[in-house]
């Protein structure tokens, strides 16, 4: 199957590799795309459309000449880089979104398939068992958060006008070997704690994770977004990817120390003051149901592969 994958980022990337794996012709959408990082990980030299989201003619463009089945949709700005600039935050994400909705309509693309976040949840409401697609949104008043609220309801909205097939998932904290130029604070701290202990410093903790925090390696993010593309059908338009296992500033050390034993890690600010502190972690009910969903890496293996990707991609994108 031929896909449009929208940034080639973390999830963008490591979504191409799982989709090439299955035999899928794909092609990347980014407004800065980094070759060496797209090389590195992909380890092919995919089509690559320089351009951006808030350019409606541009994505039509694209589609145009690829002529996708369907579309991934991971672009746009995370945590400060989108709190910086609320208006920007808001262009990229919101408006970009609906681009692609549009743009997917008026080509006639079968499914679109977009990457959101648990942090959409409206955590103010009863945390009283693992949190299901099902449970209450309204952000919590980040330009990030509340812009990903509005993007699932123009695109279910969308959907429901003009019958695309629509999947939602809805990550917590990714982390991998990315460029983290949209501002992943989760995936850059968790490559800093593994570059500091495999020097033997003390690994910091950034105050981007919070405490405690759901996490989970690209990987996994990757395979299902790669199974959400060519499920034969959707039953559901809303699907959580996760590990279903909360970790905090313990637990996260302690991993830490089975990658690298004799490792110490520390807060080197505190975690980020949330207003209403995440209690339970994600439910995986459906997406293990509905798209096979099998999460193969916990914390510590999702380090240890991390490493591993760091040391291959290191070399990959100084070879350039």
């Amino acid at each position: 199957m031929r896909i449009l994958i929208t940034a080639a980022g973390l999830i963008g990337c490591y979504t191409g590799r799982a989709l090439l794996e299955r035999g899928d012709e794909i092609a990347f959408f980014d407004i800065a795309p980094q070759d060496s990082y797209i090389r590195g990980v992909t380890q092919v030299e995919p089509k690559v459309y320089r351009g951006d989201v808030r350019d409606l003619p541009a994505v039509i463009e694209t589609m145009k000449d690829f002529k996708p089945a369907a579309v991934i949709h991971t672009a746009g700005l995370i945590g400060n880089v989108a709190q910086a600039n609320p208006y920007r935050g808001f262009q990229t994400n919101v408006v970009g979104c609906m681009n692609m909705a549009e743009a997917v309509r008026l080509m006639d693309i079968k499914r679109l398939v977009y990457a959101s976040t648990h942090g959409v949840h409206d955590l103010s409401q009863p945390q009283r068992a693992p949190l299901t697609e099902d449970f209450p949104v309204g952000g919590p008043g980040t330009i990030y958060s509340n812009s990903k609220v509005a993007c699932e309801q123009v695109l279910k909205a969308y959907a429901a006008s003009y019958g695309t097939e629509l999947a939602i998932l809805r990550p917590p904290g990714v982390f991998g070997y990315g460029h983290f130029a949209g501002g992943s604070g989760v995936g850059r701290t968790l490559c800093d704690m593994l570059l500091a202990a495999q020097a033997g410093k003390h690994a910091p903790i950034g105050g981007g994770v919070p405490d405690p925090y759901e996490l989970v390696y690209v990987k996994d993010v990757a395979q299902l977004v790669a199974a959400a593309a060519h499920a034969p059908q959707l039953k559901h338009d809303t699907f959580n990817v996760g590990t279903g296992v909360l970790t905090n500033t313990e637990t996260l050390t302690q991993a830490l120390q089975q990658v690298f034993p004799g490792a110490t890690a520390g807060r080197v600010t505190p975690p980020r003051p949330d207003r209403y502190p995440r209690n339970q972690p994600l439910d995986l009910t459906r997406s293990k149901a509905e798209l096979g969903y099998k999460p193969q890496f916990d914390l510590v293996a999702g380090m240890r592969d991390l490493l591993v990707e760091m040391r291959r991609l290191g070399v990959a994108m100084a070879a350039k």
